[in-house]
């Protein structure tokens, strides 16, 4: 990486750092492009030059928060219970360590449901998603492949956005209204049938 690149990328986790403390301190909905500007030292101008939008931050600071998550806690595939069971109490171990940033991750839940966010190839789903299902495949694969699911190596991809599908899915109610017990119950009866699919 030349010097110019490692002072943007230096400059890029700034501003994240940043933006993630503001939105900690505020509130995601009470701040705005310039605030973020002003709180990262930069012109609303350069601010653009790294991120057009806050959507865009936000699928960002997730990004960081999930991958990092993924490296805390590796999925266990030695729990005595069933595949799906054993998925959902992972996705649940898993929430644990992103509900540090609750405030990040209900925003993201909102925003990457957003028809507008996969229009185009320049769209956020299509610039960030690819990295962010391919940091959770890798998380989750050992889960597939101890019970030897029915894939074949060239439908890879579309199982893990299908899987990616199956864990927003979950983090939607297990953050949802629902009590807790309620919605680790709907959990469980969602993975394991869920995962039934994978044996046809």
């Amino acid at each position: 990486m030349g010097l110019r690149e490692k002072k943007k990328q230096q400059t890029r986790e700034m501003i994240l750092n940043n933006s993630m403390e503001l939105f900690t301190r505020k509130g995601v909905d009470e701040v705005g492009m310039r605030e973020l500007a002003q709180v990262c030292g930069l012109g609303i101008g350069t601010y653009y030059n790294y991120f057009k939008s806050k959507e865009e931050v936000i699928f960002s600071l997730f990004a960081d928060i999930l991958r990092e998550a993924l490296r805390r806690r590796p999925f266990d595939v030695t729990m005595d219970a069933s595949p799906g069971d054993t998925l959902a109490d992972n996705y649940q171990a898993l929430l644990g360590i992103l509900s540090e940033h609750k405030n990040i991750l209900d925003e993201f839940l909102v925003v990457v449901q957003s028809p507008k966010n996969y229009v185009t190839e320049e769209s956020l789903g299509s610039k960030i998603l690819p990295q962010m299902i391919l940091d959770y495949w890798e998380w989750v694969r050992p889960m597939l492949e101890s019970i030897h699911a029915n894939y074949e190596n060239e439908d890879t991809g579309h199982v893990a956005r299908l899987m990616w599908g199956h864990f927003l899915s979950e983090l939607n109610v297990l953050t949802s209204p629902l009590n807790r017990e309620t919605a680790n119950d709907f959990n469980r009866f969602s993975s394991r049938h869920f995962l039934n699919g994978f044996h046809v």
